[in-house]
């Protein structure tokens, strides 16, 4: 063998021993990478980093998880007195028969109903919805994390309000609380996944659903005659029991506060859930903490955003802008000389787009605050300074009737054709919205 032939065959000889010694490094490298990957890295107090990273087939069980003991179960009683229909009754009256018999047998009824909320602070703060705990005698929250048998806390409620639906409790717990993070609601876009936490119809446990964010700013009139909330709508499913428990985005950060279903009947669900968004509650927050309720800024006018037809009436470029279809007697917008059919374009210098900013934007004024309305009046403008008064809290009719509809489980209010109209459905349709308990 010449030393040409020794100097290739030493050539191959090396490069087919690289070849095997980089197959062999391969073979240990890749089972520890593929193992490396398969396992959610832990982040903080044994929290799956799928909590704060990207959307996975995995990202809604971690979720559940970490979150799940966060939430609480909350049972309500409340002592009713039970109209009797015999005779004596109907002749003598309630009165009577007790002034003379004493109290009968019968006339005292307990009703329980049940709801969900979900703790936001270590102190034992619980969020929850007004209708879960309104008018009861005794208010009780079960842990996640209890024994079987372990007495549930006893609940204070600290604040409550009806224009949201948003009720704030505290309890002393003996335990470590699992906080929720409360997110940011504005940042929730349609299409994007979110998971419902709650203990439906009192089963027992918390169970989670899962959905999207089917719409934003569905603007529903919750518990104050003439003011709305824009609601979050989701597919995720939500009944009797899950109000007031959360709903969660993907990093498992609460975007809103599960609320209402629509339903065409008592069983049937169509689907259509809405959540009262955590904004809104937490600008609310330090109030409910510490007066126990809500205090508003008003301006005492009805008001509807401005459509494009009636844009056109009034010789508009475009519709932005709240039409004034109505004004208070005595309240703070006549005593400034705003009428019927003003439009209202800005309000200290802000534009105003719809009827949502300017009540918005009221309503997060205190009393006594002295704001700037630029509006338009017989095509022009026109500046007006007014000096808000205190929001009367005044209870539509539907949330009068949540006593009738208590002993249900569930407070109705009718499928009204405005109702109807912000729903998207035929202004004709019959139905009821429920807000589940």
């Amino acid at each position: 063998m010449n030393s040409r032939t020794r100097t290739l065959a030493s050539f191959f000889t090396v490069a087919m021993a690289a070849i095997l010694l980089g197959a062999l490094v391969t073979t240990q490298i890749r089972p520890e990478a593929a193992r490396a990957s398969a396992e959610p890295t832990v982040a903080g107090a044994g929290a799956p980093s799928r909590v704060a990273g990207a959307l996975g087939l995995d990202t809604f069980r971690d979720i559940a998880r970490v979150r799940t003991s966060g939430v609480v179960n909350i049972n309500t009683k409340k002592e009713t007195k039970r109209p009797r229909r015999d005779s004596f009754h109907d002749f003598f009256g309630d009165d009577m028969m007790e002034r003379f018999f004493g109290p009968q047998r019968g006339d005292k009824e307990t009703q329980r109903s049940l709801g969900s909320g979900f703790i936001i602070d270590k102190d034992g703060y619980v969020l929850t919805n007004r209708h879960v705990v309104e008018g009861a005698d005794e208010i009780s929250v079960t842990l996640s994390t209890q024994r079987l048998g372990d007495r549930p806390y006893a609940a204070k409620l600290v604040g409550r309000d009806a224009r949201t639906d948003v009720a704030l409790l505290k309890i002393e717990s003996k335990e470590p609380l699992t906080v929720l993070p409360l997110g940011n609601s504005d940042q929730t876009e349609v299409g994007e996944w979110v998971m419902a936490i709650g203990n439906p119809f009192g089963l027992g446990g918390n169970s989670v659903t899962v959905g999207v964010v089917s719409f934003k700013g569905r603007n529903m009139q919750l518990g104050v005659q003439g003011t709305g909330v824009d609601m979050i709508q989701t597919d995720a499913s939500i009944n009797p029991g899950n109000s007031g428990g959360p709903l969660l985005n993907s990093k498992g950060e609460v975007v809103g506060i599960n609320t209402l279903i629509v339903t065409g009947g008592m069983s049937q669900s169509a689907g259509v859930g809405f959540a009262v968004p955590i904004n809104v509650a937490k600008e609310i927050l330090p109030q409910l903490r510490d007066k126990g309720k809500v205090v508003r800024g008003w301006l005492g006018v009805q008001i509807e955003s401005l459509r494009a037809d009636v844009a056109r009436s009034y010789k508009l470029k475009d519709s932005k802008g709240a039409v004034i279809s109505d004004v208070t007697a005595d309240s703070p917008a006549e005593k400034a000389g705003i009428k019927p059919e003003d439009v209202v374009i800005a309000v200290d210098g802000q534009p105003v787009e719809n009827n949502n900013d300017l009540s918005s934007y009221v309503a997060a004024r205190t009393p006594g605050t002295t704001v700037s309305l630029k509006l338009l009046r017989s095509g022009a403008e026109k500046t007006i300074t007014v000096t808000l008064g205190t929001f009367p809290e005044r209870e539509t009719a539907e949330a009068t009737k949540e006593e009738d509809s208590a002993a249900h489980g569930l407070t109705l209010r009718d499928l009204s054709p405005d109702m109807a109209g912000n729903l998207d459905v035929p202004r004709t349709a019959r139905g009821v919205v429920v807000a589940v308990e």
